[in-house]
């Protein structure tokens, strides 16, 4: 019994070394090789891929955080330039959990650092936002599920009742839908839930994360993830 469960302990510290050997061997990020500046990444069934990165070599700088770079004139996570970013003032302000935030003088934003895209909140105050329980967060002016404005009515007395874990990254087109899609090829939840998007969001013109689940509130408005689900006014 002895023997086994020595034998036992050496093989969980072998695979704890390979595995601590295979991250850092294998830890996706900045690479300088060829001249260029390339986003290294390995996929299991691809292998080593490399995604050059257009910009002037001796500008760029790989920042602290992991997956984020700059130049002197833009903010780069992973392989592509953040439009409208300001290298200066950017920041991480929250790591909790799989959605992280950052925010900048312009902007604040969301991303997972396991997927590769970044999403802007829509209007939110750099100044003033905070991150609550996620998908939640606020600002001076609204609160926000994702990067989806709520628009509630008190945001001071917006409170989260419930987190959540899951969310949904969609294309504006696909999170709009088009109001002349025939009615076979979509389902009636599906019918509902554009035509809740269009109304409310009709203006967005990039693409969105937020989350159908969690639950927050004002005194008068109630929310499921991102949609308004009662109104006591």
């Amino acid at each position: 019994m002895t023997k086994k469960l020595a034998l036992t302990g050496v093989i969980v510290c072998c695979l704890t070394v390979l595995g601590i050997f295979l991250y850092h061997k294998f830890k996706p990020g900045y690479v300088y090789e060829n001249g260029t500046w390339n986003y290294v990444s390995y996929d299991a069934a691809v292998g080593r891929r490399v995604s050059p990165i257009e910009v002037n070599k001796d500008e760029f700088k790989v920042l602290k955080y992991s997956d984020f770079a700059r130049d002197n004139n833009s903010v780069y996570f992973k392989d592509h330039k953040v439009e409208g970013s300001d290298p200066e003032t950017f920041r991480i302000i929250s790591t909790n959990g799989r959605n992280h935030y950052a925010k900048d003088k312009n902007y604040v934003y969301i991303y997972d650092s396991n997927d590769w895209s970044i999403f802007k909140v829509i209007n939110a105050d750099p100044d003033s936002f905070k991150v609550l329980e996620y998908p939640y967060s606020k600002d001076n002016n609204d609160a926000y599920c994702g990067s989806l404005p709520l628009f509630v009515d008190d945001v001071s007395r917006f409170k989260v009742i419930e987190g959540a874990r899951i969310s949904t990254e969609s294309s504006f087109d696909s999170f709009l839908g088009k109001e002349n899609d025939p009615i076979e090829k979509s389902s009636e939840y599906e019918r509902i839930k554009h035509e809740y998007n269009r109304k409310k969001y009709g203006f967005i013109t990039e693409s969105v994360i937020y989350s159908e689940e969690g639950k927050a509130k004002t005194d008068k408005l109630t929310y499921i993830g991102y949609k308004l689900v009662e109104d006591k006014s």
